[in-house]
């Protein structure tokens, strides 16, 4: 004789199916999105590899996807626009380079050091990655990219200005410039005298050149903060 399945039996094994379901459904959904963020960040990277070769003009959406292995559409799956990928990867590679100058400014204890050891670092790891830095300090590029580097640029200034007034509080010196003038005027000089240096049309500078602009850079420095 066949027992009749009571009620509860019935829920129970309804509740279990449904918390299968769902079980299954939450595991469908952790992967979905983690493959989605694996997706994105390999676009990611294809454009950062893109624009480190040549620069922010030869990064199109074409040019991005054959470096991801991917369709053009897939990009637009993630990004809104070429605009939007580009200002992404402007602000991370941004983030890297001021996190660096960030770090260098803390190590430094005095004025002086603090003029040294950003002319020496600043310069050497501009012409070390020269199509890159071109492309984040003066290459042309479209608007929202350009709000980054701005932004880039706010920054450095923020980190070295800290920086001077902490190391001046530290000798009790009196300083005639604002340590945020001094600061504008640092990362200014520097970026004018990497122009030629960085252009893509010029050959390579010999390791004596870059040494005589470090060593030119930094009296400049030196000089304008009143140290000898």
């Amino acid at each position: 004789m066949l027992e009749r399945a009571t009620p509860s039996a019935i829920f129970d094994g309804v509740g279990r199916s449904r918390r299968t379901e769902v079980s299954m459904g939450y595991r469908e959904t952790t992967r979905t999105r983690a493959n989605a963020q694996a997706r994105r960040a390999a676009i990611e990277r294809a454009a950062r590899h893109v624009i480190a070769r040549g620069g922010f003009a030869s990064a199109s959406v074409a040019a991005v996807a054959g470096e991801a292995d991917c369709s053009a559409g897939s990009i637009y799956t993630y990004f809104t626009n070429r605009e939007e990928l580009l200002r992404l990867v402007f602000a991370q590679a941004a983030g890297h380079e001021l996190a660096v100058i960030e770090d260098t400014v803390a190590a430094a204890s005095t004025v002086a050091e603090v003029a040294e050891s950003t002319v020496e670092v600043f310069v050497r790891r501009a012409v070390a990655g020269r199509r890159l830095a071109y492309a984040l300090l003066l290459e042309e590029v479209p608007e929202p990219v350009q709000s980054e580097r701005l932004r880039l640029r706010r920054g450095y200034v923020t980190a070295i200005a800290a920086g001077l007034e902490r190391a001046r509080r530290a000798e009790a010196v009196a300083a005639a410039v604002p340590a945020e003038v001094a600061a504008r005027s640092i990362v200014g000089s520097i970026g004018e005298n990497l122009v030629d240096i960085l252009d893509p049309a010029s050959p390579n500078p010999r390791p004596a050149e870059i040494t005589a602009l470090i060593t030119a850079l930094t009296a400049f420095t030196r000089s304008a903060l009143g140290e000898p």
